[in-house]
C-alpha cells in the first residue's frame, strides 16, 4: 500500500483507479527515493501492459528532459521484464550536442543494444500539414486550410 502511495503522490489522479493509500510512503533520502520511484513505476508499467492492452508512451521535447526523467525512460526501455510496451520520444536534434544529457542517454541505450529507430523529419509545408489535417478530420482540404 505504501508503494502505491509513491505513485499517487506524483500522479494524484491514479487514486481514482487504485484508491487512496491508507499509509504514506516511508521517507527516504533523495537518491533512495528516486530509485524507489523508478522501481515502483517499472512494476506499475509491467502490471498494466498486457498482450491485449499494450502501452505506447509518447513524450515530446526530450531535449528539455532533465537527467532524472531520462534515467526513468532508460529504466523503462531497458527493463527486460516489461512486455507490450513501446516508447516513442521526439526531440529537436539541432538543440542537442555531444555533451547534452539526451545524447549520453541515447548513446548508453545503443551501447546496451536497445533497438532505437531514428526518424528525421524536416520542415513540413503548409500544404502537407493541411493534407494531414484534412485526412484526419475527413474533410475536404479547402475547408481545413485555416487550421494549417
Amino acid at each position: 500500500n505504501a508503494d502505491v502511495g509513491v505513485l499517487t503522490t506524483v500522479f494524484p489522479c491514479l487514486c481514482k483507479i487504485v484508491g487512496k493509500p491508507t499509509c504514506n510512503p516511508t521517507e527516504l533520502g533523495s537518491i533512495a527515493a528516486q530509485n524507489r520511484f523508478k522501481f515502483i513505476f517499472q512494476l506499475f508499467v509491467r502490471a498494466i501492459t498486457t498482450l491485449f492492452c499494450p502501452i505506447i508512451l509518447f513524450l515530446d521535447d526530450l531535449h528539455w528532459a532533465d537527467k532524472l526523467s531520462l534515467q526513468l525512460i532508460s529504466a523503462l526501455v531497458t527493463d527486460m521484464e516489461t512486455n507490450n510496451f513501446l516508447f516513442i520520444g521526439s526531440y529537436r536534434d539541432n538543440e542537442i550536442g555531444s555533451s547534452h544529457p539526451l545524447t549520453a542517454c541515447l548513446d548508453e541505450l545503443k551501447r546496451r543494444e536497445i533497438t532505437i529507430t531514428d526518424i528525421s523529419i524536416s520542415c513540413i509545408s503548409k500544404v502537407n500539414v493541411n493534407a494531414l489535417i484534412s485526412d484526419t478530420l475527413s474533410m475536404p482540404q479547402h475547408m481545413t486550410k485555416s487550421f494549417s
